[in-house]
């Protein structure tokens, strides 16, 4: 017996206390401590599969939500200039106070915005990259402030979203990652909608944008200037210079980042696309006459692409674009 004394007191250091002191578990009942492994073991199994069977969402992208009617696309990092994205929400939502505005901007990481330049349907649609809890919307959106709140149910999912309207102004938070503003709220829901219902692992390298692939690079590709680019390059030339340049042009796109001398305007590059050779090679005088001179050769270029940088803009003329 004395042979057994010791093995027993290693083992009961080992053993937890709890489990000595509970006869079913003991080592004296070893099928106690086999239920055991037993319903740990369904116990893990169940929670694996469960976790399987509930698929991760598609991540929906601001700029996907876009739709293609439009003739002027712009993207506008809040990081490049903080001062537009708070003109954006002052000119879109009303009596929204100073103290929000300034919350919502430290929010906003970038918002994507397409129009028509030709004033023909000015309305502005915005899809914004942001990070806005959607516990906080009705605080600042209330009912004692004119807004007026509705569900939009999606057809996919069944999800039930906020819709929240002021006179002709619509906006949604399908997300805390994203918000929607402007016209057609309700269709960028239903792409929203649609979109994330599609499970993760099933859209990997899959697209789901309506901008034609010009477009979509031009606003997405750099998250340190404010993006634009048009397919009606001569009404926004005019809004920018004055002057009716006639001129067989594609489209028109550039950037712009603000000036470090002058907080008042931007500093302009543009990249004008013209049909054929020959209209790029008289297109480059009668801008040379209009911005200054053409920049030279640019490996980057096609043969129907004329670049032009440095262009001073007052940011005024930006805003009046983006209010018409």
């Amino acid at each position: 017996m004395k042979k057994h004394n010791k093995p027993v007191g290693q083992w009961s250091q080992r053993i937890p206390l709890w489990f000595l002191r509970n006869p079913s578990l003991s080592l004296k009942n070893p099928l106690g401590s086999l239920r055991l492994s037993k319903g740990l073991i369904i116990l893990i199994l169940l929670f694996i599969v469960s976790c399987k069977t509930v698929p991760t969402g598609t991540v929906v992208k601001a700029p996907d939500l876009l739709n293609n009617k439009k003739n002027f696309y712009i993207s506008i990092p809040s990081s490049a200039d903080p001062e537009l994205i708070e003109f954006l929400i002052k000119n879109n939502i009303e009596n929204i106070s100073e103290s929000d505005v300034k919350e919502i901007v430290s929010r906003i990481d970038r918002a994507y915005a397409g129009l028509n330049a030709d004033n023909k349907n000015p309305k502005l649609q915005l899809a914004i990259d942001s990070n806005i809890p959607v516990k906080y919307i009705p605080k600042i959106l209330t009912k004692k402030n004119g807004w007026e709140v509705k569900e939009y149910t999606g057809n996919t999912s069944q999800t039930k979203y906020g819709v929240f309207t002021q006179q002709d102004i619509t906006l949604a938070f399908p997300s805390d990652k994203l918000t929607l503003l402007g016209e057609d709220v309700e269709g960028m829901l239903s792409k929203y909608d649609q979109i994330h219902a599609i499970p993760a692992e099933e859209s990997l390298g899959l697209t789901y944008e309506d901008l034609d692939e010009l477009t979509y690079s031009q606003i997405t590709e750099s998250s340190s200037e404010i993006r634009f680019i048009t397919n009606k390059p001569e009404t926004f030339l005019l809004m920018l210079t004055g002057q009716k340049l006639t001129l067989q042009l594609n489209t028109v796109r550039g950037s712009f980042v603000c000036d470090p001398k002058n907080s008042n305007q931007y500093i302009l590059d543009f990249i004008f696309d013209f049909k054929n050779v020959k209209a790029a090679k008289a297109g480059k005088i009668m801008l040379g006459f209009a911005f200054g001179l053409a920049d030279g050769d640019d490996n980057s270029l096609k043969e129907t692409e004329v670049k032009i940088e440095g262009i001073k803009l007052s940011k005024k003329q930006l805003y009046d674009i983006l209010s018409l």
